[in-house]
């Protein structure tokens, strides 16, 4: 009688949304608690995961997300949550560190701005807020482990498996999924907390002191198997909230002892799926950009071949060939969990019409990075304005094609 009680409360509460969460996938699609199909129309908000202070590197140099998503400094939280809201988004994806969630630092006045409440929080404790408000204004939320240390993703770094670390922080399997049981538990009252993003561009890792990499596999056993560690994750977060949906990158990058670059996405489970002792809760993930290489070597960069260099057919068929095929033959559903340009880069036009068409053609949910990298920077991926107070990628050339994706499903 309970359990009917509580369901009935569900439906009360959440018909009233338009979305009935919890959600769950059925063949290819993603389906809300009346079975009615849900699309994923996502923006990325960078910075929980960390930014490259105190890492010397060109990308972000002088900003420091003091472990906390970018722009709190500059806006307030509703006004944020409203922009992502108005323009058409419906879901957000949140990159964090595993370093992040022990983070005791006490946020600052000067680091939450005109976040008054946020002040004295640690990352963790700012990060339930900013979900509890994803909520009140009805953005589904997918929580992405981004890296291990706080520190921008994604180089040749040692974060490029779920397990090690750098000198700040280092952490072995059993940690890195006691850090996801620990989300599982404290989020399992958030419905709009809807998903475990297990890790983001799983790739070689830099070993310490040796030039050689650490690779990861693909269900070939051992403590750097992909497959098997994902599995492990995924059914200790299903143990302790069977809520959320489970996605799973697959291997963004290996190299070989010839120091050819292979990026097998998710080619490896046409015969090795992954494989729960539950179901309709997995989603496969993959990430694009114009950027990305298709094949090379490290050695010889002049052969390297990217997305953006490469004509329409033969990007469609690396699209096909590296992914979508699970998405048609109904495995499971596939998002594209980021891709993103600047404003400035005319030059990859024919990419991200490419990207987007075969994207709204196919019903495929996607996440576009970023919110805002950068205040001031015409090269950043962002699509918010200065003030961070709304939208202005309408004005630019981008939202020829993002807005094809943010209409009707």
């Amino acid at each position: 009688m309970r359990n009917l009680f509580f369901v009935f409360c569900l439906f009360i509460t959440f018909t009233s949304f338009g979305q009935l969460p919890p959600i769950e996938t059925n063949g290819s699609n993603i389906i809300d608690f009346n079975r009615k199909p849900i699309l994923f129309k996502g923006i990325n908000w960078w910075g929980a995961n960390g930014s490259l202070i105190p890492y010397s590197d060109n990308h972000s140099k002088n900003t420091n997300t003091h472990a906390m998503p970018f722009g709190l400094h500059v806006q307030h939280l509703d006004t944020i949550l409203q922009a992502i809201k108005t323009i058409g988004f419906n879901s957000i994806r949140l990159p964090f560190s595993n370093q992040m969630l022990h983070d005791t630092t006490k946020s600052l006045k000067d680091w939450v701005g005109p976040n008054k409440n946020l002040i004295g929080l640690t990352p963790l404790q700012v990060m339930d807020t900013i979900l509890e408000h994803c909520a009140n204004h009805k953005l589904m939320v997918v929580l992405n482990n981004h890296s291990t240390t706080t520190h921008w993703c994604c180089n040749y770094d040692f974060n490029g498996l779920w397990n090690g670390g750098d000198q700040n922080f280092k952490q072995k399997n059993k940690a890195w999924i006691d850090d996801w049981r620990m989300l599982a538990l404290r989020y399992k009252s958030n419905l709009w907390v809807v998903g475990a993003d297990l890790r983001n561009e799983v790739r070689p890792k830099r070993r310490r002191g040796i030039p050689l990499p650490v690779n990861p596999n693909w269900g070939k056993g051992g403590k750097n198997d992909w497959k098997k560690q994902a599995q492990k994750a995924a059914e200790e977060i299903h143990k302790n909230n069977s809520n959320w949906l489970i996605i799973v990158e697959g291997i963004n990058a290996r190299v070989d002892l010839l120091m050819n670059l292979h990026f097998p996405h998710l080619k490896p489970i046409h015969k090795k799926p992954i494989q729960l002792s539950f179901s309709n809760k997995l989603i496969y993930e993959v990430h694009n950009y114009p950027f990305n290489w298709i094949k090379g070597n490290i050695i010889r960069r002049k052969k390297m071949v990217t997305y953006g260099e490469i004509n329409s057919k033969n990007r469609l068929e690396e699209y096909e060939k590296n992914w979508g095929y699970v998405h048609k033959t109904q495995v499971a559903p596939v998002i594209v969990g980021e891709f993103g340009c600047s404003k400035l880069d005319h030059d990859r036009e024919s990419w991200l019409n490419d990207l987007t068409s075969y994207i709204h053609q196919n019903n495929i949910g996607f996440f576009w990075w970023t919110l805002e990298e950068e205040l001031e920077n015409a090269s950043s991926y962002g699509l918010m304005n200065e003030k961070m107070n709304e939208m202005d990628v309408q004005l630019d050339w981008r939202w020829k094609y993002l807005e094809k994706l943010l209409g009707e499903y």
